[in-house]
């Protein structure tokens, strides 16, 4: 770490799990039939892009107003409410912007049986069940199992300009197969159901 870098909670408990040998899990290996296809596609994937390019030029230079955030992926079942946070690793960490996280506190807050995951992988497309992704939800934000460390990084997943926001390490997440995933995801629509 460079000398004139602050020390936190989160970096000095991070290199330590660093050097703590952790046992491989076994493999299974799962094999794609066609129910692993996409239940959904975007059908002018250009539309798609252009539109979401659109709402970035709304808010110009010449404005007070600054530049917004987005939800992922949000799914509405029987009251109950699924919300999707996806973010890609830079350096083995992800990065929440501030706005983000207190849209997502208060959606947590007060919406009736809500579940806020936050998904962080190595850009990948989610069609491989075995690909790896790392998961924490909005209930282990709350209660501080995940280190609440802020800081002003530039992350290409947003823009060139600097985010204050908070850095979520790799370690501090559960490492989860896609195929995990989805049955978790399943899991939470069934809790829904009843």
């Amino acid at each position: 770490m460079p000398p004139d870098s602050k020390h936190n909670l989160a970096d000095i408990v991070y290199s330590q799990k660093k050097n703590i040998e952790k046992p491989d899990k076994e493999t299974l290996g799962y094999i794609k039939d066609e129910l692993d296809e996409p239940k959904h596609r975007i059908a002018n994937p250009l539309l798609f892009a252009k539109t979401r390019e659109v709402l970035g030029n709304i808010i110009s230079k010449r404005m007070k107003t600054s530049g917004g955030t987005d939800i992922d992926w949000l799914i509405e079942h029987n009251g109950g409410f699924m919300i999707f946070e996806l973010k890609i690793f830079h350096d083995d960490r992800i990065l929440v912007s501030k706005a983000q996280m207190i849209a997502y506190e208060k959606l947590y807050a007060n919406l009736p049986k809500c579940h806020v995951l936050f998904i962080g992988h190595d850009d990948i497309d989610f069609s491989e069940l075995n690909d790896p992704v790392w998961l924490f939800e909005m209930k282990e934000w709350k209660s501080m199992s995940i280190p609440h460390v802020e800081d002003s990084l530039v992350d290409p997943a947003y823009s060139e300009n600097e985010i204050t926001g908070y850095r979520i390490e790799r370690d501090f997440m559960e490492r989860i197969d896609v195929k995990i995933l989805r049955d978790k995801i399943d899991s939470i629509w069934n809790e829904f159901e009843r």
